[in-house]
């Protein structure tokens, strides 16, 4: 008996056929990146172990180095003998002896750990299966141990005061747009004012001492300047004088100061045109500053008892600022090249202020992608299935379709709206991308 094979039938076998291999190679890529978080798949590793008398912020998967350069993870931490057994897990067949050295490194200020191996000497002998002593270990001092320096009551007013400025430049994220969409001009702008100051004309380090002394010299003069108002009350009264006949002479003469007076003006329009510009662009960041008028008072209640702290400071940084006066007046060469500095930025930043929204969601993007794990200090990549469309490539070629375009150079402000706008394939929900 003979059975009739039907092309029908060899249609659905070879589809069949081709589903399994795609399942089969899609599995394979689920394994991988799985796996990816600890290392190549069956990759050849060495086990070494370390006791660590405080770990800090140390988690399993961080980075152990040597040298800074990456030569395995953290695989475990486990605790005994009121020390943490660190388990790390090298790349490759790395030999490590009894003289190694573990210390804890901070690779940023927010308290992410890496361990650095001094794998040792081959005089002193293969460590084998034993762990490192604690006594050949070095614990991780993380930035907040710095504020212990500080007494209580000064604490809790920088805590305060950190929170109302927090609280002041919350939701300001269109303003600091504006500012850098601005930032062009001012860098054009400060870059002049750095040209003045880089000018050898320019006495910086004396005008900032004639300053000082004329400040010096106002303070407790309040009743002095309260008499010169009073003697300008009779200066104007000498104006008079005469029936007023040096004031009328001084009146015709006053044709020709104006017109000197008119070409002085005109030769200001350019810098008050260039000063009105300037508010425009300020004045963005000025309605913010009067809409956060309320926290900024709170800042300034609480930056009360901070301030009392200032002045003790000041007189231990007195020696420091008479040094800075020549380190300042040592460094004037150097402000010319700040200043090219500055106006090479200038054009990237340009470049890139149209795309801040876009650089904000690429970053809230990439931490959601990885933000799921079984336990903690595991994560994994999230991928989503959507009935037609091809999940091996993240849903940019629908199935059956592979010419869909694709606009890979979107306009600011059009890249999470792309598809909706003509690029959806068919049976693909509208903002998937």
């Amino acid at each position: 008996m003979s059975i009739k094979v039907t092309p029908e039938f060899r249609t659905r076998a070879l589809a069949f056929k081709a589903g399994l291999i795609v399942l089969v190679v899609l599995a394979g890529i689920l394994f991988v990146t799985f796996k990816a978080q600890t290392g190549m798949p069956f990759a050849k590793t060495t086990e070494v172990q370390a006791l660590v008398s405080n770990v800090h912020s140390l988690r399993a998967n961080d980075a152990v180095r040597q040298f800074s350069k990456r030569i395995g993870r953290v695989s475990s931490i486990d605790y005994q003998d009121g020390a943490a057994l660190v388990t790390m897990e090298l790349d490759g067949d790395v030999d490590v002896y009894r003289d190694a050295h573990v210390e804890l490194w901070d690779l940023s200020a927010l308290a992410t750990k890496f361990v650095a191996l001094d794998p040792g000497t081959p005089e002193a002998g293969e460590i084998g299966d034993e762990p490192i002593p604690a006594s050949q270990t070095d614990d991780s001092a993380d930035v907040y141990q710095l504020l212990d320096v500080l007494d209580p009551k000064t604490r809790s007013a920088a805590t305060s005061t950190l929170r109302a400025l927090g609280g002041g430049v919350a939701g300001h994220a269109k303003d600091i747009q504006h500012l850098l969409a601005a930032a062009p001009d001012l860098l054009g702008d400060l870059g002049a004012v750095s040209a003045a100051l880089a000018a050898p004309e320019t006495d910086l380090v004396g005008l900032l001492d004639n300053v000082e002394t004329v400040s010096g010299r106002l303070r407790g003069r309040e009743s002095e300047m309260r008499q010169l108002m009073d003697r300008s009350q009779e200066t104007l009264a000498a104006v008079s004088v005469d029936s007023g006949e040096p004031l009328r002479r001084t009146v015709d003469q006053l044709p020709q100061t104006l017109e000197h007076t008119e070409r002085a003006m005109s030769s200001l329009q350019t810098p008050l045109a260039d000063t009105g510009h300037a508010m425009r662009s300020l004045r963005p960041g000025a309605d913010a500053l009067g809409r956060s008028e309320r926290d900024l008072r709170g800042f300034l209640r609480e930056s009360v008892p901070v301030a009392k702290q200032v002045p003790p400071v000041a007189k231990t940084a007195i020696p420091a600022v008479e040094d800075l006066t020549q380190t300042v007046a040592d460094a004037r060469p150097l402000a010319p090249m700040v200043r090219q500095a500055l106006a090479d930025l200038k054009v990237p930043l340009g470049v890139l202020a149209p795309y801040a929204p876009e650089m904000a969601t690429l970053f809230l993007r990439g931490r959601s992608f990885v933000s799921q794990g079984p336990q903690p200090g595991v994560r994994y990549a999230r991928l989503g299935l959507t009935p037609g469309v091809n999940t091996v490539t993240g849903g940019l070629i629908a199935s059956g379709d592979a010419s869909l375009p694709q606009n890979m150079y979107p306009r600011p402000g059009e890249a999470q709206n792309d598809r909706a706008e003509g690029l959806t394939p068919p049976g693909l929900p509208l903002g998937v991308n």
